[in-house]
C-alpha cells in the first residue's frame, strides 16, 4: 500500500490511487462520497470554481470524520440562471445522467452507501430525483443520498457574498480578490418564495442581483469561514452518520 493514502480515519482520495490501494480500503470502507459543483460567475472577486472547490474541500473534511472514499469533484452543474455571465453548464437530464451512471459504476464496485455533497443551489432540482432514477438499478443494500451543505448552517447563505468569500477566504485565499469585492448592486425586496420561483429561469440572476452577487462579500474574513466550516463539517459527519 503507497504511504499516505489510507488514512487513519479511513478517508481515501480516488484521484491518485491505484487499484491495489482500492482493493485494499474496500475491506475497511464501503461509503463513497461524491463532491458536486458547478463552473459559473461569482463576481470580480472570486474564482468560476467557487462551488466545486467548497464542495471538494468539505467532502475531504467530511471523510475524515466518518470514513470513505472521495471521489474528484463533478465540476459541471445547472447554471443556466447565470447567462450570458460565465456559466458551464448541463441540462438537468444530462446532469443527473452523469450522477447516475457514477452510482451505478460505484455499486458494481461493491460501494455500499453513496453519499453526493451539493455546492450549487441549481443543481438541487436534479439531484432530488436521483433516488427516483436509480430505482431498479442498484443491489437492494446499495442506497444514495444527497446533502446540500448550505442546509448545515445556521447563517443565511448567499452566493458571493459574505458566507462564500468568507468560505473561499478559508479554503484558498490565493484565489480571492477582496479589491474587486461588491454587493449586490439592486435592491434584494421581494420574498424569499419569489426569488426561489424566479431564479429558475435562465438569465434571471444577474437581472435580479445587476451584478451576479447576491449578499455583500465586504465583510468576509478567513476567520468567519473557518468558523463556518467547522459548524458545517459537524454537521455533514452527523448527517452522514444519521443515514448509515
Amino acid at each position: 500500500m503507497r504511504p499516505g493514502v489510507l488514512l487513519h480515519t479511513m478517508s481515501v482520495p480516488v484521484f491518485g490511487m491505484s487499484e491495489h490501494d482500492f482493493r485494499g480500503a474496500l475491506k475497511k470502507t464501503r461509503r463513497a462520497i461524491i463532491p458536486v459543483g458547478s463552473l459559473e460567475q461569482h463576481g470580480n472577486h472570486l474564482p468560476v470554481s467557487t462551488d466545486s472547490l467548497i464542495a471538494e474541500y468539505l467532502a475531504r473534511l467530511a471523510a475524515e470524520q466518518v470514513g470513505g472514499f472521495v471521489l474528484p469533484v463533478i465540476s459541471y452543474g445547472v447554471s443556466f440562471e447565470h447567462k450570458p455571465m460565465f456559466n458551464v453548464s448541463l441540462r438537468n437530464s444530462t446532469f443527473s445522467t452523469m450522477i447516475c451512471d457514477a452510482c451505478v459504476s460505484l455499486a458494481e464496485n461493491w460501494l455500499k452507501e453513496i453519499i453526493i455533497i451539493n455546492g450549487h443551489h441549481g443543481n438541487m432540482g436534479a439531484l432530488q430525483y436521483i433516488a427516483q432514477e436509480l430505482h431498479g438499478k442498484l443491489r437492494r443494500d446499495v442506497r444514495v443520498h444527497t446533502i446540500h451543505y448550505w442546509h448545515m448552517m445556521k447563517s443565511e447563505f448567499d452566493h458571493a457574498g459574505e458566507v462564500e468569500t468568507s468560505l473561499v477566504l478559508a479554503i484558498a485565499p490565493e484565489l480571492v480578490r477582496m479589491d474587486r469585492a461588491v454587493p449586490n448592486s439592486r435592491k434584494l425586496s421581494k420574498s424569499k418564495a419569489a426569488y426561489s420561483s424566479m431564479t429558475n429561469s435562465p438569465g434571471s440572476f444577474p437581472k435580479i442581483t445587476g451584478n451576479g452577487v447576491w449578499g455583500d462579500p465586504r465583510t468576509a474574513t478567513a476567520a468567519k469561514g473557518k468558523k463556518w466550516i467547522k459548524e458545517i463539517t459537524a454537521g455533514l459527519a452527523k448527517t452522514i452518520t444519521e443515514l448509515a
